[in-house]
Formats: structure tokens, sequence, C-alpha cells
């Protein structure tokens, strides 16, 4: 056990937590939805994840749903899903991939490829980033000065393309007060993650976190909460009150990416 969950460890128990909860500010989140989420092993790859209407139907260490990999991630062309030129094939030898698919429980549905421990530098292969050029100019990744990047890819709806997911670890632990990751499609269609750093104690009062976060909260270009996931245990997932049924499915594919970071290599 590293410092950091000793630390963390000792803060719980202090404040005399059981079940974590977040402590989520600001009008947006009166009245939220809290689900926890079940199946959350952190043992098995295979699990099956669980909150509310969602549940994930496969989740394996495969990136691509075909057989014809190559030099790199995908299959097919830029514009057909399953296709990524920017990542290593040594990201697949070591383990760090997987892809799940969601479901609501009813016509939507999507899958999503997940790589964790991305170096930033390596967001720089290819000849084209298209919407990653927007995320890695926000987070300031251009200097490759990150080594713990969780990069994802959703393909949710109609879109031909996919929303990119990337989120920075070492920038959401040691700058908890800043943004640590984006989710975009483009420039002008996008959602920024943020770290939570404070939790609730038994009595239902805020505590702040020592340092590093406990949760993340996504947030619309207006910098309106929409969801955030908690971390911590077997997890929750929070939604605020109003969210649309293909955003609050996008919410849901964001926050399952989260919650299954830690089981990947």
């Amino acid at each position: 056990m590293n410092r950091y969950f000793i630390i963390l460890f000792c803060f719980l128990l202090f404040a005399g937590c059981g079940q974590v909860n977040l402590a989520l500010r600001g009008d947006y989140w009166q009245g939220h939805e809290s689900l926890p989420v079940q199946g959350r092993t952190g043992l098995l790859i295979n699990q099956k994840l669980a909150f509310g209407d969602f549940h994930t139907t496969d989740v394996n260490r495969s990136w691509t749903k075909g057989t014809n990999s190559y030099a790199g991630f995908g299959i097919g062309s830029p514009v057909t899903g399953e296709y990524l030129n920017i990542i290593g094939r040594e990201y697949i030898d070591r383990k760090q991939t997987i892809r799940f698919d969601l479901s609501d429980g009813g016509q939507q549905a999507s899958s999503v490829f997940c790589v964790s421990r991305f170096q930033a530098a390596d967001l720089m292969i290819g000849n084209d980033q298209g919407p990653l050029s927007f995320g890695i100019d926000l987070l300031e990744l251009k200097n490759g000065n990150s080594s713990s990047i969780y990069f994802a890819q959703i393909y949710s709806g109609n879109t031909s393309e996919p929303w990119q997911l990337i989120l920075d670890n070492d920038r959401v632990q040691r700058q908890p007060k800043n943004q640590g990751g984006i989710v975009s499609l483009s420039s002008g269609e996008y959602y920024s993650i943020y770290p939570v750093t404070s939790i609730l104690n038994q009595n239902g009062k805020a505590m702040e976190m020592p340092f590093g976060s406990i949760g993340l909260e996504i947030r619309d270009p207006s910098g309106r909460p929409l969801a955030a996931v908690n971390l911590a245990d077997k997890g929750q997932v929070y939604f605020v009150q109003g969210l649309g049924k293909e955003e609050r499915f996008l919410m849901a594919n964001i926050c399952t990416a989260l919650l299954l970071q830690e089981v990947i290599g």
C-alpha cells in the first residue's frame, strides 16, 4: 500500500466515514440522483458494472472487435469507428487496454475503448490529431510532461466520430483545484473533468481531502456540472436533475470508463 492510500485511509477513519459520499457543492446539485455501483470488484477484468438502468454487456482486454490490428490500434478508416492511429502496439502487449459495451436496458448502446498509464508524448503520434488537439492544448500535454494519461474513445449514438476522453492522473492528484481532463467531439462540443476533493462525514458535513482527489465531476462548457463519479470503495455515480436521455447516457459512459480505469494494466 503506497503512502497516498495510507494517508487516505487514516483520513477516512478520522472522519468517521463508513460509506464514502462525495460532497458536491452548488445549486445544480440540489436534489441530485445518487446511484450505487454494483460489480466493481477491482479484481477481474470481466466484471460487469451496473448502476441505475445502465450496465456493461461486455468487458474485455481487446481494443478492437476485429482481428486486423496493425502497428497501432484499429481497423478500417478514421470515419468507420474502431480506428486509432496514435497509440503504439506495446499498450496491447502490456495489457493496458480494455473495451466495454454499455446499455441503458432500452435502445441505447455504446462501445468504449480505453488505454491506461498512457504516456503524454505518445499522443503526438499520427499525422492528424483531429479533436484530440483541443484536449492536448487545454491540458498542456504538448511537452509530454505526464506519464499517467487515461485515454478513451466513446462510440455512442449516431456520430461517426467518437467522443475522445483524456484524463491526466498526475494533474488530478497534484493540482486538484484545476481541470484534470476533457471529453471532446470537437473544439465546440466538449465536457470538462474536474477533481472532487471533499467528502461528507457521518454528520453530513463537508470535509476537505488533505491532498489529491477522491472523485471526478463532469461539467459542460458553461461550467455547469452534469454528473460525477465517486472512485472510492465500490463507487457511486451522480446525475443532476433534468438531463436529456442522450446526454445522460453519454455521462454514464464517461463515468463507467473512469470507474474501470483501476482494473486496466
